[in-house]
């Protein structure tokens, strides 16, 4: 005789037999709180505004670029190699920021400063 085994829940159970609510998040979900939680999303936003950097000013402007950095604020730093650039690219700083942004389809670059 088969005895019957009882049908199981489809939530994950802990240990102690407790369904999980954390187990029932969608991944995207679990990876954007494992980022904030170690505090890895200001690393990721540098890493795509350098990115978009290159893309939007293209290669001329990005030989002239010695360094960018985003800080934690939302300011990017960006150090150029050229006297008039720097001139042009204070004079927009707004557009540059905007520029960016608009590139990246999210609100990343509050402020920029030129060195």
């Amino acid at each position: 005789m088969k005895q019957k085994q009882p049908q199981r829940s489809q939530k994950r159970r802990n240990f102690y037999g407790k369904a999980n609510k954390e187990s029932l998040q969608p991944l995207d979900r679990v990876i954007e709180k494992f980022l904030s939680v170690n505090r890895m999303n200001s690393k990721l936003d540098e890493v795509d505004v350098v990115l978009a950097w290159k893309e939007v000013f293209g290669e001329v402007i990005n030989k002239k670029t010695r360094h960018l950095m985003l800080k934690a604020s939302g300011e990017l730093v960006a150090t150029l190699n050229s006297g008039p650039l720097k001139e042009e690219f204070n004079l927009n700083k707004d557009k540059v920021a905007a520029m960016l942004n608009t590139h990246m389809q999210r609100d990343v670059v509050k402020s920029v400063r030129i060195r």
